[in-house]
């Protein structure tokens, strides 16, 4: 306590303990000769950020009593002879052993880097900005991170430190750019195959052996060399897996992220929604009054039913296929039958005296009638006891 004053003051008494925490606790009286000395030690020490919480030096006459709470690793002005966050000092162990493993793995990855670097194997001009870019963020958010762990190991206090702000600012940036990595993803891709399959062109080169000018004038020179012949697998779409896989003639960007669940939920909920507003009479009017369709009369009255709409539905799209075909679309029995059923339903109101003299007949009105349904009733009768016959 007495190095804290010792530039502006005196100090009279003080008395300090420790809690369980590790934490001190104390008051201090420092007297000054002059009050001018009081408003500079409070000018000077009221700001000062020291673990936990800031200083809070109140003035009454000519004496500054410090706050009631100092944590204790404060530069050794409160030395707790227990040590030091005791607290803290396991999960320190272990994120300081963590970062000791991290720290060599990448010592090692950057050393050989540095050393292809230095040898011109790995030329560093003329190359992607937005690469460069990122991986100077990534670099100055490691930095940020060792200055963090520093001070935590110190006992400082990083409440309203710069570094925190840098490294959430440095984090959004990483997080914001994601997409663009995965948009530039297939161009790094390719520049990065052209690269290798250069080097590999002249590392193939270098090997081959110098041909002398005697060599030249042999007649041998000019046989059939089977390496200058073109591999199948080069043009051969069929791989050794014998999938055909189509030839990549224009760049193609990475898709995003499969959709989750929940959006895949998303999008059927609203593709449903919109086939039930297509098929709904009265969105279908207010569709037609707004594109200014002119207005469709159909024989039927009120709403069709969902069966009716789809048979309509269906109906034109074969209506189309044989318009751009030029050919008949073929129907089967059932949707002959399907289509017999929906002219006499209802719903559609077509065909509704249709075989109304059928009916009729059934109630035996006419002699030759009763006879037509009497033969064909019989006739029906022969035709099932012979089918029952055949099945004994």
């Amino acid at each position: 306590m007495k190095e804290l004053f010792s530039e502006v003051g005196d100090l009279k008494r003080y008395s300090i303990h420790y809690d369980r925490s590790g934490r001190s606790k104390g008051t201090a009286e420092v007297v000054f000769s002059r009050r001018s000395d009081a408003a500079a030690a409070v000018k000077r020490y009221n700001n000062v950020q020291l673990v936990g919480k800031p200083m809070k030096i109140e003035v009454d006459g000519t004496n500054i009593v410090t706050p009631a709470v100092i944590p204790i690793a404060t530069n050794g002005i409160f030395a707790n002879p227990n040590g030091v966050l005791r607290g803290d000092a396991p999960q320190l162990a272990v994120v300081l052993k963590e970062m000791k493993e991290v720290l060599d793995t990448v010592r090692s990855k950057v050393q050989i880097l540095t050393s292809k670097v230095k040898e011109d194997n790995y030329p560093t001009t003329d190359g992607i900005s937005y690469l460069e870019a990122k991986h100077l963020m990534l670099l100055n958010y490691c930095q940020s991170v060792v200055y963090y762990v520093l001070r935590k190991a110190k006992g400082l206090s990083v409440e309203g430190h710069p570094v925190v702000q840098s490294l959430v600012e440095i984090r959004l940036f990483l997080e914001k750019v994601r997409p663009i990595d995965k948009k530039l993803h297939y161009q790094i891709d390719k520049l990065l195959k052209i690269a290798k399959s250069s080097e590999e062109k002249v590392l193939d080169v270098e090997k081959k052996p110098k041909i002398s000018q005697n060599a030249k004038d042999d007649a041998r020179n000019y046989r059939p060399n089977p390496d200058n012949m073109i591999s199948m697998s080069i043009n051969d779409p069929m791989n050794a897996d014998n999938l055909y896989r189509p030839p990549k003639f224009a760049p193609t960007t990475v898709d995003d992220d499969k959709m989750s669940k929940q959006e895949k939920m998303a999008l059927r909920k609203d593709k449903l929604l919109d086939r039930k507003a297509k098929q709904n009479p009265f969105m279908k009017d207010f569709m037609d009054d707004l594109e200014g369709r002119p207005e469709e009369i159909v024989e039927s009255v009120g709403a069709a039913s969902k069966e009716l709409t789809r048979y309509l539905s269906k109906r034109k799209e074969m209506e189309r296929q044989e318009e751009e075909h030029f050919i008949r679309a073929p129907l089967s029995k059932v949707e002959k039958r399907r289509e017999k059923h929906l002219k006499k339903s209802r719903n559609g109101l077509m065909g509704l005296t249709d075989g109304f003299e059928d009916e009729v007949r059934a109630f035996g009105f006419g002699d030759d009638d009763s006879k037509a349904g009497f033969n064909n009733c019989n006739s029906k009768g022969k035709k099932f006891n012979k089918h029952n016959k055949r099945k004994r």
